[in-house]
């Protein structure tokens, strides 16, 4: 069955200066009743962890602010980042988030089509030597 407590799922660390956790929760290679989306959970570190700018080939992916405070960069635009809020970024599209608070910022991204573990943790590895701006 398709069901996991975020707090029991483990995740995969990422170093400063792109300092979050990164849990893959549900996707077609976790979960034989999964179709059609990857649901990735990201917590980036308090007052300024983030992710580089990116963006991915094949899917969109669609990002649920939980909890905390931010601000995003989406195809040339800034947003503010607080829960209750929801981006997409197409497949494509260039994108960054980055917590601006003092507590953590927790969000759910669901890939469609789904994005391969292997995806997101290649680009885990990868960003252990990115530097600030590099575009992954």
């Amino acid at each position: 069955m398709a069901f996991v407590e975020i707090d029991k799922t483990p995740g995969s660390k990422v170093p400063k200066p792109f300092e979050r956790e990164l849990k893959v929760l549900l996707a077609p290679e976790t979960h034989s009743d999964v179709e059609g989306f990857t649901l990735l959970y990201s917590t980036l570190a308090p007052n300024g962890g983030c992710t580089d700018f990116h963006s991915h080939e094949t899917s969109g992916e669609l990002m649920i602010f939980v909890s905390g405070t931010g601000r995003a960069w989406l195809g040339g635009e800034e947003f503010a980042l607080r829960p209750g809020v929801a981006m997409y970024a197409p497949p494509g599209v260039e994108h960054k988030t980055m917590n601006t608070g003092d507590e953590p910022l927790q969000i759910a991204c669901v890939f469609v089509p789904p994005a391969s573990s292997d995806y997101i943790l290649k680009n885990v590895s990868a960003a252990d030597g990115r530097e600030g701006g590099e575009r992954g």
